[in-house]
């Protein structure tokens, strides 16, 4: 069934900004890779604040959350207190080094940072890391087609691959045209919409009830277990708290505090972008809360789906305008994580395997490098349509564990990278590597390894008191490996020197 005709022109209205921006954004952003990938870092406390917020949330907070409340009540304020907590510590007390590091050894890249600081010739350490953020970025940006076009198909009416086919169009279009311009701005953009639906519909909901009263009754109603925050396990709970373990190592949320303009301004973008993330956090529980007051079975939602609590309220309560400003959040959660997956996959390419390495010895144009990247954009996103198309099964599974995978791979590699002197290059290496094969073996063990190995996740079950959810003992693993291989392994010479200029 096809939208009001309101609902579509406010989702058209939308659309046609981000292109917009994108097109205004196309000069700022061809003046060289620093431009193109760090918008020269001379973004504001506002921009960097907010689009690190609305790139690291996805559709997730805005469908996943509020359905988790809707089904779980209180419960799911456990899947927000794990990410928000570490991306405060990450925005006070690690974003201000990250930027600084950054500037002074003219690092654009999470392989950049790590090459320069462990003196690797070898080119280690910056393959092994593009190649991962490449390999998750792609499936991650093909799962968000997917999500798009289903998003697209209910409501402009057509088809999931047309909806499929107009989201990579709209995110090629603006991110290859403005590169980190047009998507730090797109970004804050959309964490606008996200922000005032999630405080808008619960608000609403709750006036339109009666208060808090018929919402209240309608947790008792479900038991205490909906109401009351210790209901899961400690192994449930520790995992949903777990979620954090992925924000230190996600290069699309790490790239926003290298272009912060003025480094002294890390600490109000961090309260800023904490506030934030809070506010929308609590939003989506309530959403999911005043959802079970008003459809008190799930039956009553479209195809028994927990996870449409949040277009279903808002189809209840609002006119096909402001129905239209609902779905553009959901459209915004999907793009602001998409054209930020793409353009980091973009940097590993261009930056890291071309220009550092191919093109090492070589005098390269920037202009050109530019061109080059704006290519590798389109490379990609061919990529992320095949995938999406034809292996969507595989994509999700990526995906899965996606997020736990990158924090278990950068996360313990880049924390010890700026705050231990004793950090080796052969320690990252192996820190990286057993960390992906935990998060794998312990999300989806190969069937084949059962022949030499036990059940992973089992025995992880067992040694972290019930924890199965991946990126625990995948963090865990790395940063094990990545201290004891250190421990017997050299340092780089800069080390001291490195370590005194980050700590003053």
């Amino acid at each position: 069934m096809s939208a009001h005709p309101l609902t579509v022109l406010v989702i058209g209205i939308y659309l046609l900004l981000l292109v917009l921006i994108g097109i205004l954004s196309s000069r700022k952003s061809s003046g060289g890779l620093t431009d193109f990938f760090l918008a020269g870092r001379g973004l504001g406390k506002w921009t960097v604040a907010l689009s690190a917020v609305s790139s690291g949330r996805s559709g997730w907070l805005i469908l996943g959350v509020t359905g988790m409340a809707y089904a779980n009540g209180l419960l799911a304020v456990w899947a927000l207190a794990g990410f928000i907590t570490v991306e405060v510590l990450m925005f006070f007390f690690v974003a201000r080094r990250f930027r600084k590091y950054s500037e002074q050894t003219d690092s654009i890249t999470v392989p950049d940072i790590l090459e320069t600081r462990y003196q690797d010739q070898s080119n280690l350490l910056r393959v092994t890391s593009a190649v991962i953020i490449i390999f998750f970025m792609v499936a991650y940006v093909g799962s968000q087609i997917v999500a798009g076009g289903t998003a697209f198909s209910s409501t402009l009416g057509l088809s999931t691959e047309g909806g499929m086919w107009f989201t990579a169009i709209i995110l090629l279009v603006y991110t290859s045209l403005g590169g980190f311009h047009a998507v730090s701005k797109t970004d804050v953009l959309q964490a606008g919409f996200m922000f005032l639906s999630l405080i808008i519909l619960p608000i609403v909901a709750i006036v339109q009830i009666g208060g808090l009263g018929p919402i209240l009754g309608a947790m008792h109603t479900e038991g205490s277990g909906y109401y009351g925050l210790l209901g899961y396990g400690f192994g449930a709970t520790m995992g949903l708290i777990g979620i954090g373990f992925g924000s230190p190592g996600n290069p699309h949320i790490l790239v926003r505090y290298m272009s912060l303009k003025n480094p002294k301004e890390m600490r109000q973008a961090a309260l800023i972008g904490s506030i934030w993330n809070v506010l929308m956090g609590w939003g989506a529980i309530f959403v999911g809360l005043a959802g079970r007051a008003y459809f008190p079975n799930v039956a009553q939602l479209p195809g028994e789906n927990n996870e449409a609590i949040f277009t279903t309220l808002g189809n209840e309560l609002f006119n096909p305008f402001f129905m239209g400003i609902l779905l553009v959040a959901i459209l915004a959660a999907i793009m602001s994580s998409a054209d930020s997956q793409l353009l980091v996959g973009s940097s590993s390419l261009v930056r890291d395997l071309y220009h550092r390495m191919i093109g090492k010895d070589k005098e390269l144009d920037e202009k050109k490098l530019v061109l080059y990247s704006r290519l590798s954009i389109v490379l990609l996103m061919g990529l992320s349509i095949w995938l999406a198309f034809s292996a969507q099964e595989f994509v999700f599974w990526m995906v899965l564990f996606a997020w736990g995978g990158l924090g278990a791979c950068f996360g313990p590699a880049l924390l010890l990278t700026l705050y231990w002197k004793g950090t080796t290059k052969q320690g990252v290496f192996w820190g990286m590597v057993v960390g992906l094969i935990t998060v794998i073996l312990v999300k989806k063990q190969p069937e084949w390894t059962y022949h030499f190995l036990p059940d992973i996740k089992g025995l992880v079950g067992r040694l972290l008191f019930g924890i199965t959810y991946e990126a625990v003992p995948g963090f865990i693993m790395s940063l094990v490996v990545t201290v004891l291989v250190s421990l017997f392994t050299k340092k780089p010479s800069n080390a001291e020197k490195v370590m005194k200029d980050l700590a003053s």
